[in-house]
């Protein structure tokens, strides 16, 4: 085998498997691209689930709040009641015992 027969297989081996090479990459890079589009749009639909499902607890955290809230107000609204009771009661007690002392 001459030199040129030799360099000729060499040179045709390499195109082939550039050529092979060449073909899967191309293949490679849009498989890639395709899975990249369907990771991102899954992605997005995840994202505007739990944006939703987001919404809809702060709505219900909201709605709890404001119970809570009422809820409140009516136990200091009665504590107050029951205090100024408590102060007339002991007002009273006091006033008799000053009565008495003098």
């Amino acid at each position: 085998m001459s030199f040129l027969e030799i360099f000729t297989l060499f040179v045709s081996g390499v195109t082939i498997f550039g050529l092979i090479v060449g073909v899967f990459s191309v293949y490679n890079g849009r498989m890639t691209r395709r899975e990249i589009a369907v990771l991102i749009r899954e992605t997005q639909q995840l994202i505007r689930e739990t944006h939703a499902e987001t919404q809809q607890l702060i709505r219900e955290i909201r709605d709890l709040i404001v119970q809570e809230a009422a809820t409140t107000r009516q136990l200091i609204q009665e504590t107050q009641a029951a205090n100024r009771e408590i102060l007339l009661r002991i007002t009273e007690i006091l006033a008799r015992i000053d009565e008495r002392v003098r």
